[in-house]
């Protein structure tokens, strides 16, 4: 049945090449769909044998165990990235960026969701993370979502009243192919300016040139993680090759050999030295993948 697939399929394909912070073990079975039929024949094999399936984006906001998944690791980035604009709307593979997004739709004059801007992200994993900032996140101009059933058969879910990334859920097994966002018709010239404006003040405030992954934890209520995290003196904290950053605390950089356990103990010692500190809990936001 692999066979049928017309995608990639790699055995044992090392997630540090497919992660930012550039650690974590292998996937026993790693696929690059190159439509939707290739992922309903990856979730049939799947289903027959009995094998879990786990989506990876960009990698971003995902960090694989140094012995890595024992299933199979279905890339979604770069598959699934058409969209199509209807008015003021975007339909939208769940593969395609997230900056892609947002360029192409202040080339015809659509912004409102600047708030984005800088998040390196596909759409999937935006919407799997509600990624966004103090202003905004995704999930604010969601009109649809659309998935794959286990059965091969495509379904659409819309928002209700009270509809939010917290209550959404999709049936089991079932895979996010793509999304409807609600954009607004606004001047070009004061969107690029938004979005410049945007990307200087992140070049000014986050290692972005870097191995790194943030933000890594949850801003929890009426606070801010970094500001907490710089308090509890962690700025610059080392276990071997993964660093908090200096430049922004919510962030972890791999300075040169860092497996995923330096960034996990890395992980331990921000949370317990924050909660003995202030009482407070914080919440990763990192998905961790692998035994």
């Amino acid at each position: 049945m692999l066979g049928e697939i017309r995608g990639e399929v790699r055995f044992k394909e090392p997630l540090a090449f497919h992660t930012s912070l550039r650690c974590g073990g292998p996937a026993d079975i790693f696929i690059i769909p190159q439509d939707v039929d290739d992922v309903r024949k990856t979730l049939m094999f799947a289903d027959k044998e009995k094998l879990p399936v786990a989506l990876l984006g960009s990698g971003h906001n995902t960090l694989v165990r140094d012995r890595g998944y024992r299933g199979i690791v279905l890339k979604i980035e770069g598959c699934l990235g058409r969209m199509e604009f209807h008015g003021e709307e975007v339909t939208i593979g769940c593969g395609a960026g997230l900056s892609t997004m947002i360029r192409e739709a202040a080339a015809i004059g659509l912004g409102g969701i600047e708030c984005l801007v800088g998040i390196p992200a596909t759409l999937g994993g935006a919407l799997a993370m509600n990624a966004g900032t103090h202003d905004g996140a995704i999930w604010d101009f969601v009109s649809a979502v659309y998935f794959l059933h286990p059965d091969g058969t495509i379904g659409e879910l819309k928002p209700a009243p009270g509809f939010t990334y917290r209550t959404f859920a999709l049936p089991t097994g079932a895979i996010l192919l793509g999304v409807r966002l609600q954009l607004h018709r606004k001047p070009q010239k004061e969107i690029l300016a938004e979005i410049r404006a945007r990307l200087k003040h992140k070049k000014v405030t986050q290692p972005l040139a870097l191995a790194a992954v943030g933000c890594v934890w949850k801003n929890p209520d009426y606070d801010h993680a970094a500001r907490l995290l710089e308090k509890a003196g962690l700025r610059g904290k080392r276990v071997g090759g993964a660093e908090i950053s200096a430049k922004h605390a919510n962030f972890i950089l791999n300075r040169g050999g860092a497996t995923t356990q330096d960034v996990l103990g890395l992980l331990e010692l921000a949370f317990d030295r924050v909660h003995n500190q202030t009482g407070i809990r914080l919440t990763s936001e990192l998905r961790i993948l692998g035994e």
